[in-house]
């Protein structure tokens, strides 16, 4: 009987112990700063470059609205472009797990989930990411994205590496709406 209002006790304590930790947010990761630099509506001016001298550049203009969410720790992402059935949902963070920034992008497109490595350089104030996104058949492509921030513009560009060296994919520069 002793033992069992110690297991009692000592399951109770424990019960106790873990709603206190779970009320406690854990602290706040060193990306957050990054992640709200992305808050807000943004319009996108995009360019799908031709990769072919003879043929011009396709232009085009989308929306992204970029929700903080869980207190400020994830970035929800919604985007569109004007005039087409095109839309994309990203979700990204800090992964304090790996010390790196992680995301998953789902379109109308490709139809498939894309999981996206991150870091993110100070000094330039640019965010690396990288993928790999298969293929109809299955072939890997290695997508590398980078996006410079300046206030209330960002600069993305997407390339595919190939083996015949970069392919640029498109090129966006993202205005922030005023708010108010």
């Amino acid at each position: 009987m002793k033992f069992i209002r110690t297991a009692a006790a000592a399951a109770f304590a424990w019960a106790v112990a873990a709603a206190a930790v779970a009320q406690t947010p854990p602290p706040a990761p060193k990306g957050l700063e990054v992640m709200a630099m992305e808050a807000g509506v943004w319009d996108a001016d995009i360019t799908f470059p031709s990769n072919d001298p003879a043929k011009p550049d396709q232009k085009a203009r989308g929306v992204q609205e970029n929700e903080l969410r869980s207190d400020g720790r994830w970035v929800l992402n919604r985007f569109q472009v004007e005039g087409t059935p095109y839309q994309g949902t990203g979700l990204w963070g800090y992964d304090r797990s790996t010390g790196r920034f992680s995301g998953v992008w789902v379109d109308n497109n490709d139809q498939t989930i894309r999981l996206d490595d991150g870091r993110y350089d100070e000094a330039t104030k640019t965010m690396i990411w990288s993928a790999n996104l298969a293929d109809p058949i299955g072939r890997q492509t290695r997508l590398l994205f980078t996006e410079e921030f300046k206030g209330d513009v960002r600069l993305f560009n997407m390339v595919a590496l190939t083996r015949k060296g970069e392919v640029p994919l498109v090129r966006m520069v993202f205005t922030r709406r005023k708010t108010g």
